[in-house]
């Protein structure tokens, strides 16, 4: 179990008792700050953790241990964060146990997470807090005075490829407000899944069919806030506002929404891969 103990370690999972209904953890969106790459160090091993948001509802990780006296000496685990029953829950697959072990998120706000698990032998309790300095120190133990603390930071990201995400994402919502379908498949991948505030979801044909036939029509979008989160070079979430005019049908639209854009990039060009959002009041 050691190696668990060290890769969930990696992915900062906290562990107190409580119920995450009571604390309102029962959602992904309200820890959207873990996607992206995260890297800590010892003076012997390295660790790496990427989380991908794989659908509503459902992330996607990785964790890579490595030796520094011999980076090629390494290995991995795959990973899972899953909204499940008004909860979340952690799953870890490493390679020596039959089954994925669960995790409960219990407890969360102000820069921490917590995860239990009480019938698992070690680790018990993992405290997981974001520093000011948007640092993360995790504390692994059992719940009392077994247990160790890794300090993570996120890897530098050029400048040049925040901008061309924005750029991307710009150019997107331009060609949607055209109903331009040449520039709409530029920008969208082929495996695009874009779930509307309604709910309704369109794979990347039925959207420009969608806004061709005029059945949907955006007039404008106005993003603010936007945040860029990386994971590996090719992939790139974007988490926002923005304010949305648009019509379906004949009912003319302007609202307020919170949104999620996953990019990954092919060649030069960044893509849209999968879009979800929710209006605000």
């Amino acid at each position: 179990m050691k190696k668990l103990a060290v890769w969930l370690s990696v992915l900062g999972l906290a562990l107190v008792a409580g119920s995450a209904a009571a604390s309102g953890c029962s959602s992904l969106a309200s820890m959207d700050w873990l996607l992206g790459d995260w890297f800590a160090e010892s003076s012997n091993t390295t660790w790496r953790e990427t989380w991908t948001p794989a659908g509503p509802g459902t992330w996607e990780g990785r964790g890579i241990e490595s030796s520094r006296a011999d980076p090629g000496k390494s290995s991995s685990e795959a990973l899972r964060m899953v909204e499940m029953d008004d909860a979340v829950f952690y799953l870890a697959k490493v390679r020596h146990n039959e089954l994925p072990i669960a995790f409960r998120l219990v407890e969360c706000g102000n820069g921490r997470l917590v995860f239990t698990n009480p019938a698992h032998d070690f680790p018990r309790r993992l405290d997981y807090a974001r520093q000011p300095d948007g640092r993360l120190q995790v504390r692994v133990s059992d719940g009392a005075d077994k247990g160790f603390t890794l300090d993570f930071a996120r890897a530098a990201v050029p400048a040049a490829d925040l901008e061309a995400v924005l750029a991307a994402e710009d150019a997107r919502f331009a060609a949607m407000i055209a109903g331009d379908a040449m520039a709409m498949r530029r920008w969208f991948a082929d495996d695009l899944l874009y779930v509307h505030s309604t709910g309704k979801i369109e794979d990347r044909e039925q959207l420009i069919e969608s806004i061709q036939s005029g059945r949907l029509r955006y007039d404008a979008v106005e993003p603010s806030g936007r945040r860029v989160v990386f994971s590996g070079q090719d992939a790139a979430f974007v988490h926002g506002l923005a304010r949305i005019r648009a019509a379906s049908g004949p009912a003319a639209l302007d609202f307020q929404a919170s949104y999620l854009a996953i990019y990954s990039r092919s060649g030069e060009v960044w893509r849209l891969r999968a879009w979800q959002s929710a209006r605000l009041p």
